[in-house]
């Protein structure tokens, strides 16, 4: 009877349907403790846990339970990594809080979603509250990319016969010292030439005291010239860097001064939005898209406003 018990309330947990305002609350709560300092190494306390029940019971009505927080926790997760990472750093794309939903231009979805097939649901998939999961979830993400993306170069590093390493993403970024037998024998100017492994078996051991002494000779004099290349490096590295971001800020001014270009997207999330019915939403879509023109006299009007004055259009005289 116990057992039957036990199977009936796992199922009621199961079943535990999620709504919108359900996640508003739960989202704002998740913030605001984390704001009180209730989350440690990117876990929340048990007090956060304590006190958002609390919170959710009283505004929601429902019973909720701390498995409950803990799984849509999971899953609020798990969706924001998968918008994050695939939008992280691509430039041509903004999450807008009126839609939400990314948005944009036709061409800059055409190459993405040719790069990653997966970005594709995306173009009519909503993320409600991006902007307050980036507060909760955005530096561990940073992090975990950051540390695969460290092993992931490390391995390369490793298994490489020549030392080099360079990613699609960063070559520009990305300089590494390489310095090969015959880079070596240049900088000791031909006066301590370092022996290749068949050489160095086929010698004497008679010579094995002159060679170790010579050796750390040129180790000495190639040294400070090693810190200079380190150095070199290390001042075109800065360079690029302030070059990238020099680029990267005129590329934002000049997307500033640029008007905004709705796209089909946004077009139709809004018709969603303000509420027309299904039977006329794909005509008023068809209407709208067919013209620049009426696309930005639509969303010139106050939102409140937009239904009728769409309405209007399609069926004045005028237009007609």
């Amino acid at each position: 009877m116990a057992n039957k018990s036990k199977k009936t309330n796992v199922a009621k947990r199961d079943v535990f349907k999620w709504t919108e305002r359900m996640d508003d609350a739960f989202i704002d709560a998740l913030v605001y403790q984390q704001k009180l300092g209730n989350r440690v190494d990117n876990v929340f306390t048990t007090a956060a846990y304590d006190n958002m029940l609390k919170e959710l019971r009283e505004k929601i009505g429902m019973p909720f339970q701390k498995d409950h927080l803990k799984n849509r926790l999971k899953s609020l997760k798990n969706n924001f990594k998968e918008c994050f990472d695939l939008f992280s750093g691509v430039s041509g794309f903004a999450w807008s809080p009126e839609t939400k939903m990314f948005s944009g231009k036709p061409e800059a979805w055409k190459a993405f979603v040719k790069a990653k097939p997966e970005a594709k649901k995306w173009m009519t998939t909503q993320i409600a509250h991006y902007d307050k999961l980036v507060l909760l979830f955005a530096k561990e993400r940073t992090k975990s990319n950051g540390d695969n993306n460290a092993k992931q170069k490390a391995g390369q590093l490793a298994t490489s016969g020549s030392g080099r390493y360079f990613d699609g993403n960063d070559k520009q970024n990305e300089v590494t010292l390489h310095l090969d037998l015959e880079d070596l024998n240049e900088i000791n100017d031909g006066t301590s030439q370092l022996a290749t492994p068949v050489e160095a078996n086929s010698q004497s051991d008679s010579q094995a005291h002159s060679e170790s002494a010579t050796s750390l000779k040129g180790k000495k004099r190639m040294a400070p010239r090693v810190d200079m290349f380190e150095r070199e490096f290390k001042n075109i590295r800065e360079a690029i860097k302030d070059v990238a971001d020099a680029i990267r800020e005129g590329n934002i001014i000049v997307e500033r001064g640029r008007p905004h270009v709705y796209t089909e997207q946004e077009v139709f999330a809004e018709l969603v939005k303000i509420g027309v019915e299904r039977h006329l939403r794909y005509k008023a879509y068809t209407f709208l898209i067919a013209n620049a023109g009426r696309v930005r006299a639509f969303f010139g009007c106050p939102a409140g406003e937009r239904k009728e004055f769409l309405l209007q259009m399609m069926y004045s005289p005028e237009e007609s």
